[in-house]
């Protein structure tokens, strides 16, 4: 499982008077003191947060220098649960579905998740067209009738009868569907409650309609980032199985939509969880989303555990990667000349490049881009990046600097 560690996260506003250029940036020594990244309570968690007495960066000595904390941004997170068939299979304590909501549960209920937004709906929703095999008896999965309708559960061949958990509705292709929470996306620990209630009230039935459920997803994170611009949106797929339903059911096209929603202004990242054995396929997803890679939680083990670690991780990678632009103490900000610099524990101090959307992101290298090139309100780090500063322990420092032109390759 991925955690983000210790990473300091301090703004440093520069003076402006600054002579330097983007050629005259380097990767001179600095030395700061800041404070560890960590959700704060109240009514929001924030990223961003760091010291007030650094003194240097790796601009060479071109700015003056002065710190201040940088601007906190909130988080939210639209949960698109899986809730086919399949999740009523075993596992060590009950079945998946019981353990991953009573993962979200006891997620909700963490002390360091308040402030945290969350909204959530599930995949498949019904159309209540009877397609299924009206006799909700079997003793096979070949007996409930198309993909969707089973699996067969409970049966003891040859005398005891299972019954299909796919019951005797057909699948939502319909991405509105999925872009209509269940519950609407709103700060912990006040939507806990309803969140319970919501998944108290489904239960495993039907198949994966996988597509459908990501773009509803990500155009509802969509519509919430764009209402809430100083805001970190993200969507957590969670899911135990590949595509069975809906076009497209290739993991390509499922790309195309993570792709598309990572890609767009604003941008959506997608996190996935995968409740068995999905790597692979889930992982493509994940990359294709902008989150590097997916959650795999072994159902031979403590499901539980695993889901509720993933979500704690998501939330720490979120926080860690999305950064408020701070306030120049005099002046208006000048967008031209922000820039982000990385120390990495026990490392030299290095200016991160600027891209103009995720699009350019290199992939194995550094970089950064605004939510909104027209009307930034957050810095966002490339998935390389990202992955770098969750990956670090104790030490590790990002800071925003203002006052210098933009470092641009």
């Amino acid at each position: 499982m991925r955690r983000l560690a210790g990473v300091a996260l301090v703004a440093g506003m520069w003076i402006y008077g600054c002579s330097a250029d983007s050629s005259q940036l380097t990767d001179d020594d600095s030395s700061s003191n800041g404070t560890s990244a960590g959700g704060a309570g109240g009514d929001d968690v924030f990223a961003g947060v760091g010291g007030s007495d650094s003194t240097s960066s790796g601009f060479g000595g071109g700015c003056a220098s002065e710190t201040v904390d940088g601007t906190g941004i909130p988080l939210d997170m639209y949960i698109m649960l899986d809730q086919s068939g399949s999740m009523s299979d075993s596992v060590s304590g009950g079945t998946k579905w019981s353990a991953v909501t009573d993962a979200i549960n006891g997620f909700m209920a963490l002390p360091d998740s308040d402030g945290v937004g969350v909204g959530i709906q599930y995949f498949p929703l019904s159309t209540g067209n009877m397609m299924c095999n009206p006799n909700p008896f079997c003793f096979s999965d070949s007996e409930c009738g198309p993909v969707g309708c089973g699996p067969c559960f409970g049966a003891v061949p040859p005398n005891l009868p299972g019954i299909c958990m796919g019951a005797l509705d057909d699948d939502s292709c319909d991405v509105n569907d999925y872009a209509t929470p269940d519950v609407a996306i709103a700060p912990l620990p006040g939507v806990a409650a309803a969140i319970t209630g919501s998944m108290a009230n489904h239960s495993p039935s039907g198949g994966t309609p996988t597509a459908p459920a990501l773009q509803g997803a990500i155009n509802h994170a969509t519509a919430q980032a764009m209402a809430n611009p100083d805001h970190a949106v993200i969507v957590v797929l969670a899911t135990d199985g590949d595509p069975t339903s809906c076009s497209p059911t290739d993991i390509p096209g499922i790309q195309g939509i993570a792709a598309s929603g990572f890609n767009a202004t604003p941008s959506i990242p997608t996190f996935v969880i995968g409740v068995g054995n999905l790597q692979s396929n889930l992982d493509a997803i994940a990359q294709s989303g902008g989150s590097n890679a997916a959650f795999i939680v072994d159902t031979t083990q403590n499901v539980e555990q695993q889901f509720l670690d993933a979500l704690e991780a998501i939330k720490g990678t979120a926080l860690g990667c999305a950064y408020g632009i701070p306030e120049p103490t005099m002046g208006n900000p000048d967008f031209s000349k922000v820039n982000v610099e990385w120390t990495p524990p026990n490392g030299m101090p290095e200016i991160l490049p600027y891209v103009e959307s995720p699009t350019q992101c290199p992939p194995g290298g550094h970089g950064w881009y605004y939510n909104d090139v027209s009307n930034p309100t957050q810095i966002l780090l490339c998935p390389f990046s990202c992955g770098e500063v969750e990956a670090a322990s104790e030490g590790g420092q990002i800071r925003i600097v203002l006052g210098c032109e933009t470092f641009v390759p």
